[in-house]
Parts: structure tokens; C-alpha cells; sequence
């Protein structure tokens, strides 16, 4: 399998993770700290919850495997600037999150800010 690939996967899943967290985490509604450690059972039995924590630690597994391939300089990097991009672009689309021109210029400084790290 290619690097890009690897890569691409291990970012989708993080992001995938990030977002059902997010989503189960809206049904639940705001919690605080002694509420996860008192509300264990209500919060990791949330299916969105439990997709979310599949999600991230099925992209820890995959990312382990591209650091097997690639070096570390190069893949986290690319993969945590992809993955900001596209947090910042499903959680617009998906959860109404605000957008702003601030926003668009912090996407265009991760993907020069990768594409140097790459060279």
C-alpha cells in the first residue's frame, strides 16, 4: 500500500474519531469533569461515543504503521495539517460551526506551512 494511502487512512479515521466524539458528545450535552468520572456508563455507552473511540484508536494503529514506513518529520506533520483542515471543514458542514476569513487564512498557512515540511 502507498504512503499516501496509509497516510490518508490514519488521517480519515482520526477525524472520523474527532467528529463521532463531537457528535455523541451534542446527544449527551456539556458536561464537567466529575460528571465523565460520575456518568462513565451513560457517556461510553453513546453509540456516536464508542464510534468515535473505535475511530481514534483504529488511526493510532494505522498511524503506527505509517510511522513504520515513513519518517516521522514527514508523515505528522502532513497528517495533523490535513486533519486540522479538515476538522475545521466537516465541523462547518456538519455541526453549523462558525467560518471565517480567519479561518480560510489559517487553512491556507497549515497547507504552505506542510508543503514546506514536506521538501
Amino acid at each position: 500500500m502507498s504512503q499516501w494511502i496509509l497516510i490518508l487512512s490514519a488521517v480519515i479515521l482520526n477525524v472520523c474519531g474527532h467528529l463521532f466524539l463531537k457528535a455523541g458528545m451534542n446527544k449527551i450535552g456539556a458536561i464537567s469533569l466529575d460528571q465523565l468520572l460520575f456518568s462513565f456508563t451513560k457517556i461510553f455507552s453513546t453509540p456516536f461515543v464508542l464510534l468515535g473511540l473505535l475511530s481514534y484508536v483504529s488511526s493510532v494503529a494505522m498511524y503506527m504503521v505509517v510511522l513504520s514506513k515513513v519518517d516521522v518529520s514527514y508523515a505528522y506533520p502532513l497528517m495533523m495539517g490535513v486533519g486540522y483542515i479538515l476538522i475545521v471543514l466537516f465541523s462547518w458542514q456538519i455541526f453549523a460551526e462558525p467560518f471565517s476569513f480567519f479561518k480560510w487564512m489559517g487553512i491556507a498557512l497549515i497547507l504552505v506551512g506542510v508543503f514546506l515540511l514536506g521538501k
